[in-house]
């Protein structure tokens, strides 16, 4: 009796997990350094992982280990987030930023920390941002600004000197596409030409010298290359045809070339046509025109996805699901799936996987979508009504039955909390439980219900 219970309860909690995980719900996601976050199809901003700086945007410095929302707003349009800051647009065109400013990289004018989300001036023509230690953006004109540090020349603007305000790069209003990497910027013009600058020890620039820039430097003379991006020390682009290309760093197999040959020009990534998008980090992901994903180079936190922690520099595809969506990596990956579905692997020392744990992810982990702020109040079909959920303390149980057992699970199905009841009406305290995605399983006189708890 007792094995077929405890098998009826995991299999309802198998079923309870599969309906939030599999259901639409992110479109938009960043991986930062130890955080990440994503904006859901209700337009809501949610965060986890580390937190010293304020990075998440809830006020605290704590860190979160499941998708936690920052403010009850539901306009966000866009999200970047990269080492210890995080950036984000609205749909009226505003910009907000928050998290470490030890360098100016908010672009507030000042060089101290934020821990919600703060307007950076007034204008309402952003339309793309991407950030580090240093931010780069662009307006809806076309034009390019950047600030924070600048001890490599990555702000592009001439100089070496820190800005602590948006800045402009040079007059041209024809940019379209940006990308950063820790000390280096890419970008595409309308042309489609690529350019380059900042950080070149490693040949990340692509302009076949080693030799550092101070500003925005054509790369080659090609006009078909359609999309960019920054790794650590390397660089992966796509041309219109659909090739990849690489070059820069490529000790731990970054390029994907089969070797650990250092390139200053960029290189093709075998010899076909059949890549859509990419992202790099310190090692490189990307996926196929079939939705197939695939990556390569340093693996020691599992960040490739394959099982191991073995370094590979040959592209290897993840898994054998061909409907892979969107990703982002620097030591962590975060994903969609084309239904809206969220997942995350590789470095997890502080929840950045988003899992309710702190162990690294050595594949695809899948994360439960959460509820958003404004329903907290959940009323079951059982005649239950359960408040507030989210949960920072007190968790109300009211039924128009006998409650005669709770019983309080992780998601990986033990046991957290058992309390034998006999009223109409239960209040657990969750004050010192830690935050997380929890199934609550309610017995009462005549039938059982199990719901999804968030503890904030």
């Amino acid at each position: 009796m007792k094995k077929s219970y405890c098998l009826t309860v995991l299999v309802v909690l198998h079923l309870v997990i599969n309906q939030f995980v599999t259901a639409q719900c992110f479109q938009k996601i960043s991986a930062g350094y130890q955080h990440s976050l994503a904006i859901k199809t209700d337009g809501t901003l949610w965060a986890w992982g580390y937190n010293f700086y304020g990075q998440l945007g809830d006020g605290t410095i704590l860190p979160k280990s499941v998708p936690t929302q920052i403010s009850t707003d539901n306009n966000w349009t866009t999200v970047s987030s990269a080492y210890y800051t995080s950036f984000a647009i609205k749909s009226d065109g505003t910009l907000w930023a928050w998290g470490h400013n030890n360098f100016g990289q908010l672009g507030d004018g000042t060089t101290t920390n934020k821990y919600t989300p703060t307007q950076i001036g007034n204008d309402n023509n952003w339309s793309s941002i991407k950030t580090g230690s240093f931010t780069l953006a662009l307006k809806t004109d076309g034009t390019l600004w950047a600030w924070g540090l600048n001890h490599e020349g990555q702000l592009g603007d001439g100089t070496t000197t820190n800005r602590l305000i948006p800045t402009q790069i040079g007059t041209d209003n024809d940019w379209q596409i940006i990308s950063t990497g820790s000390t280096h910027c890419l970008a595409i013009k309308t042309n489609g030409t690529l350019w380059a600058w900042g950080r070149n020890i490693y040949g990340q620039l692509g302009d076949g010298t080693n030799i550092s820039r101070l500003s925005p430097t054509q790369i080659g003379s090609d006009s078909n290359w359609s999309g960019i991006a920054g790794g650590d020390n390397h660089s992966l682009a796509l041309k219109t045809l659909g090739t990849l290309w690489a070059w820069g760093y490529n000790y731990r197999g970054e390029l994907g070339d089969g070797t650990t040959i250092t390139k200053n020009t960029p290189n093709q990534v075998g010899t076909n046509n059949y890549w859509s998008s990419m992202e790099a980090g310190a090692f490189s992901i990307a996926i196929k025109n079939n939705n197939s994903l695939w990556a390569w180079g340093s693996n020691d936190y599992g960040q490739l996805g394959d099982g191991t922690t073995i370094d590979k520099h040959s592209p290897i595809q993840v898994g054998t699901d061909n409907n892979w969506q969107i990703t982002d990596a620097i030591m962590h990956v975060v994903a969609l799936k084309t239904d809206g579905s969220l997942w995350a692997w590789g470095w997890n020392n502080l929840g950045q996987v988003g899992d309710g744990t702190f162990t690294d992810k050595y594949w695809p982990t899948a994360i439960v979508c959460p509820a958003t702020l404004t329903n907290e109040t959940v009323t079951t079909s059982y005649n239950l009504k359960i408040s507030p959920n989210p949960v920072n303390t007190n968790l109300i149980i009211e039924s128009k039955e006998i409650i005669v057992l709770t019983t309080l699970t992780d998601c990986n199905g033990r046991i957290i909390k058992i309390d034998l009841q006999n009223s109409l009406t239960t209040n657990l305290n969750l004050e010192n439980l830690q935050s997380g995605i929890y199934f609550l399983k309610i017995d009462t006189q005549n039938s059982t219900k199990t719901e999804k708890i968030i503890k904030n």
